[in-house]
C-alpha cells in the first residue's frame, strides 16, 4: 500500500476514542481497549482503498475530524453529565431549537469546561489533524515495516476480533432486525448498545434510535388523528385509569404481605366497593414501554405494526368525553416534538399529539404523590364535567424510595425487618419501600374520597413491579431475560377497580361482570379494550375477545420482555 495516511488517521481515531474509555473505577479492561483498536483500525484501513488520491484524502479528513468530534462530545457529556453519548442526548440535542442551544452553550460551555485536561486534548486533535495528513511525506521512501511488526499487528487485530465478536453481534440486533421501537428499547436497557465501547457505536445507536421512535411516532399520530368511532352510549360518566409506579404486589398487604401496606383499600375491599383482580402481568419492566402498550389499541405481538392503531384517550374525547391526564413525572413543557422511548414517553413528548388526546394536562409535578392528587382535585372543582376520563400517573414507590413519602409518614422501622437474612443497608431499603407503598395507600384512598360522591369507576394498575430483597439479594429492575423469580417481582402487577356508591347502584350489570373476572388472566396491553367497553364505545377497534369484563373474553398467551411466554415461564 503506497499511501499511509491511513496510518495518521488511524492513530488520531484511536487516541480520541481512548481519551472516552471511562476509567473513573480505576480499571481498564482488555474489551474497553479492544474494541476502539479494532474499530479505529478498519474505518482507516478502509480509506486507504479509495483509489484517486484527492478523494481520498478528503474521506481521511472528513472522517478522522468526525469521529474526533463525536469522541469530544461524548467526553464532554462524560465530564458535565456523568454519562456518555446516549438515545436521550442525541434526541436532545435534534429537538432544540437556537435559543435551547445558544442558552445550553452560555450555561455548561466555559473556561472551567476546558480545564478537563482529556477534552483540551481532544480539541488539540480536532484542530491538528487536518494539517497532520496535509503534511508531506518524506523524500525518502518509508521503511518497509517488519515481518515481526506485521505479525503481531494481525495477530492482535485477530485477537480483538475474537473478543469483539458476542458484543458486535448483540449491538448489531439493534439494527438488523425486524422489531419495533420497544424492543430495541428493551436491548438498550440489557446495555446492548455499550458492550462495544466505542464512542461511534453510541452515536450510532443513538441517531438510529432517534430515527426509529420518530418513524413511529408519524405512524402512530396518523393513526390516532384519523380515528373515528361509530357509537357512544356513555355507559360511565366519570372513568378515572389511576397507573401506579414501580409497585411490587407481593408487597401489598392486599395480596398477602405480611406487613399493614394497604390497610385503608382492604378496608374499601372489605365493604364491597373495592374489586382485587389476582392474575395481571405487564408485558415490560420499562415504564415507557408498557405507557405507549397501555395507550395503544395494538396487541402485544400482533403482526401489524403498532402504528396502524390508535391511542384510546383520542376516541373518548372524540366520543364527547373530557380527558384529563395527570402525571407526576413526565411533563411536556420545554419539549417541541416526540423524542426517543427512552427519554420518556416519545408519544406523550409531542405537543401536537398531546394537545389532540388530552383537553387538560398538568405542567408541573409534585413533591409527593398527595399534591398530585390536590392538583387533580383543583382541576375537577373548577369545572363541570357531564362525563369525563382522568388518567393519573403516579410516582408511587419509585427509586429513591426514601423521597416518596414524606418523613412524617413514615410508619415501618428498621426492627420490622430483623429476621430477614439481609444486610443492614439493605433492611432500610426495604423499610423505606414499604414505608412509600403505605404512603401510596393513603394517596389512593384520598383519591377515592373525593370520588365517592360521582357517578364514577377508577381502575388502578401499576406499570410493572419491583425487585426489593425477596428471593433475589438485589433492588431495582433486572434488564435481562426474566427468570421465573424476576416474573413474579418485576412483571406481576397490583389491579383492583373501584366502583363508587351511586355507581354500584347505577350499573349492576357492570358489578356483576367485574366480580366474574377478578381471577381470570390479564396482560395490561388489554387496559383500552376495558375503557372503552366502559365508556360505551363502538368502533372498529373495539374486541369483545380481548375486553377482561365480557363474558367473551379469551385468554391469550402473555408475551413480556417482548419475547418470553410468561405462563410457559411460571409452570
Amino acid at each position: 500500500m503506497s499511501d499511509k495516511r491511513y496510518r495518521i488517521l488511524f492513530i488520531y481515531s484511536l487516541t480520541a476514542c481512548l481519551l472516552c474509555v471511562n476509567s473513573a473505577t480505576g480499571r481498564l479492561s482488555f474489551h474497553a481497549l479492544s474494541a476502539p483498536l479494532l474499530t479505529t483500525f478498519m474505518f482507516s484501513w478502509l480509506t486507504s482503498f479509495v483509489a484517486n488520491k484527492y478523494i481520498r484524502l478528503t474521506v481521511q479528513i472528513f472522517l478522522g475530524e468526525c469521529i474526533i468530534t463525536i469522541c469530544l462530545i461524548d467526553c464532554y457529556c462524560l465530564m458535565v453529565f456523568d454519562s456518555p453519548v446516549n438515545p436521550q442526548i442525541i434526541s436532545n440535542i435534534f429537538l432544540s431549537n437556537l435559543r435551547e442551544i445558544r442558552e445550553f452553550l452560555s450555561v455548561y460551555i466555559g473556561g472551567n469546561v476546558f480545564r478537563q485536561w482529556r477534552l483540551l486534548v481532544l480539541c488539540v486533535l480536532l484542530l491538528t489533524f487536518p494539517f497532520a495528513l496535509l503534511v508531506k511525506w518524506r523524500k525518502q521512501p518509508a521503511a518497509k515495516p517488519d515481518n515481526k511488526v506485521k505479525f503481531v499487528w494481525i495477530t492482535l487485530l485477530i485477537v480483538c476480533a475474537i473478543v469483539e465478536t458476542p458484543a458486535t453481534y448483540r449491538y448489531c440486533k439493534l439494527f438488523f432486525n425486524k422489531h419495533r421501537t420497544d424492543n430495541i428499547e428493551g436491548l438498550i436497557f440489557r446495555h446492548y448498545d455499550e458492550e462495544v465501547q466505542t464512542p461511534v457505536h453510541r452515536f450510532l445507536i443513538s441517531c438510529y434510535t432517534f430515527s426509529r421512535s420518530a418513524d413511529e411516532l408519524a405512524g402512530i399520530k396518523h393513526s390516532t388523528l384519523t380515528a373515528e368511532i361509530d357509537s357512544c352510549s356513555f355507559r360511565s360518566p366519570h372513568i378515572v385509569l389511576v397507573i401506579g409506579e414501580s409497585y411490587n404486589k407481593h408487597h401489598s398487604s392486599l395480596y398477602g404481605y405480611r406487613l399493614p401496606t394497604a390497610d385503608l383499600q382492604q378496608k374499601r375491599k372489605d365493604k364491597g366497593e373495592l374489586f382485587l383482580f389476582t392474575d395481571v402481568v405487564t408485558p415490560w419492566n420499562i415504564t415507557s414501554n408498557v405507557f405507549l402498550n397501555m395507550f395503544s389499541l395494538w396487541e402485544c405481538n400482533s403482526e401489524e405494526p403498532i402504528t396502524d392503531y390508535p391511542l384510546f384517550p383520542y376516541l373518548l374525547r372524540e366520543s364527547g368525553y373530557e380527558v384529563s391526564f395527570f402525571t407526576n413525572q413526565y411533563i411536556v413543557k420545554g419539549l417541541r416534538k416526540g423524542s426517543t422511548s427512552q427519554t420518556g414517553h416519545f408519544f406523550l413528548s409531542d405537543r401536537e399529539l398531546s394537545k389532540s388526546l388530552f383537553t387538560y394536562r398538568n405542567d408541573k409535578p409534585a413533591n409527593y404523590d398527595l399534591g398530585l392528587i390536590d392538583q387533580v382535585k383543583s382541576y375537577k372543582n373548577k369545572k363541570t364535567q357531564e362525563y369525563s376520563l382522568d388518567i393519573i400517573h403516579l410516582i408511587g414507590q419509585h427509586f429513591d424510595y426514601s423521597l416518596r413519602y414524606p418523613q412524617s409518614q413514615a410508619f415501618f422501622t428498621v426492627d420490622a425487618y430483623s429476621q430477614m437474612p439481609i444486610e443492614d443497608d439493605a433492611k432500610q431499603t426495604v423499610m423505606h419501600y414499604d414505608n412509600a407503598t403505605r404512603y401510596n395507600d393513603i394517596v389512593l384512598d384520598n383519591l377515592l374520597s373525593f370520588y365517592e360522591n360521582e357517578d364514577a369507576v377508577i381502575i388502578y394498575v401499576s406499570d410493572h413491579g419491583e425487585e426489593v430483597y425477596d428471593e433475589l439479594p438485589v433492588q431495582g429492575r433486572l434488564f435481562q431475560e426474566p427468570t421465573a423469580l424476576q416474573a413474579k417481582n418485576e412483571y406481576e402487577v397490583p389491579m383492583w377497580i373501584w366502583c363508587s356508591d351511586s355507581y354500584r347502584n347505577n350499573h349492576p350489570d357492570i358489578i356483576d361482570a367485574i366480580q366474574e373476572s377478578t381471577d381470570k388472566p390479564f396482560l395490561t396491553d388489554g387496559i383500552p379494550q376495558i375503557v372503552l367497553w366502559l365508556a360505551g364505545i363502538n368502533c372498529s377497534w373495539t374486541d369483545e375477545s380481548r375486553n377482561l369484563l365480557s363474558p367473551q373474553y379469551q385468554s391469550k398467551s402473555r408475551i413480556i420482555d417482548g419475547k418470553t411466554d410468561y405462563d410457559k415461564l411460571m409452570k
